[in-house]
């Protein structure tokens, strides 16, 4: 079986082209009956990793919810009341107990700072692996939110921080569209704490795919001109990007608008978008109620 390689420049028009790549060479699937095209072993290499969270593109892609699951990696936390705020679909995704049984924060935790390390000990070593898939957990039964990625990587190369993301599955219009923006922002945020430039993101994937419903959807995004100049949540040490992300999140609650008085232009993008998105949501079901 022949790997597909397909080079974007950035995933913003560059999701633009990923999409079609997929809709014109996915081949036919149904899993549990639900017709899809699908690329197998797909590798996605990004140049540019500062614009990856395709907005204005047509796909109606909100920014709260990129926001949301950039903060709760970088923070190392799930807050499922907040997603499901943001992102009233996360619902269909939760256990019985309201939490996300694959929530990537609460896995990864206690693992970006002891790679860090392993990187400063070894500038060329290849072991600075971030696992997230756990057999332990994710081979149990009946889960609704089994986690699609299975492992980080980072390598640091000609200087630069070198990121590679190994997932089992991927859809390219409701999941890739957010991954793309929450893993380079970790990327990004480790090579600050290493005092270097993040350098390549490669994104691996065993089953890249669209969903019939989407197709559509997908044949009508366009290119934009307009790119969003987000900022990176950036510090000396890790300890430090966990609490700048925690205070973006931390803000987002209107009881904490002491919070959101002290945190910066950075965090603010963050808990703008994500205060956006409730407030839309919210505006949206006030309509739907009339």
């Amino acid at each position: 079986m022949d790997t597909a390689v397909i080079n974007i420049p950035d995933a913003v028009n560059g999701y633009v082209d990923l999409v079609q790549h997929v809709l014109k060479h996915g081949r036919e699937a149904a899993p549990r009956g639900m017709k899809t095209r699908e690329i197998e072993d797909a590798v996605i290499r990004i140049d540019d990793v500062h614009n990856t969270l395709p907005l204005g593109v047509g796909r109606g892609t909100v920014a709260g919810i990129g926001a949301v699951e950039a903060c709760q990696l970088l923070a190392g936390i799930s807050m499922p009341k907040l997603v499901m705020d943001i992102g009233p679909q996360f619902k269909n995704y939760t256990e019985d107990n309201g939490l996300f049984h694959g929530a990537y924060g609460l896995r990864t935790v206690d693992q970006y700072g002891p790679v860090i390390e392993r990187l400063k000990n070894d500038p060329d070593s290849r072991q600075a692996v971030v696992t997230i898939w756990d057999p332990k957990l994710d081979l149990l039964p009946s889960k609704r939110d089994y986690p699609c990625t299975i492992l980080h990587q980072f390598r640091i190369r000609d200087n630069k921080l070198n990121m590679s993301v190994y997932m089992r599955s991927n859809d390219v219009w409701l999941g890739a569209a957010y991954d793309f923006f929450q893993f380079t922002r970790v990327q990004i945020a480790m090579a600050s704490v290493l005092g270097i430039k993040p350098g390549k993101y490669t994104h691996h994937v065993g089953s890249l795919h669209i969903y019939e419903q989407h197709y559509d959807m997908a044949e009508n995004l366009k290119y934009t001109d307009k790119y969003v100049n987000i900022p990176n949540i950036v510090a000396v040490t890790w300890k430090e990007v966990q609490n700048f992300a925690l205070m973006a999140l931390t803000a987002v609650d209107k009881n904490n608008e002491e919070v959101y008085n002290i945190i910066d232009i950075t965090e603010t993008w963050y808990t703008k978008a994500m205060r956006k998105a409730i407030e839309n949501n919210k505006e949206k079901l006030k309509n739907e109620q009339k």
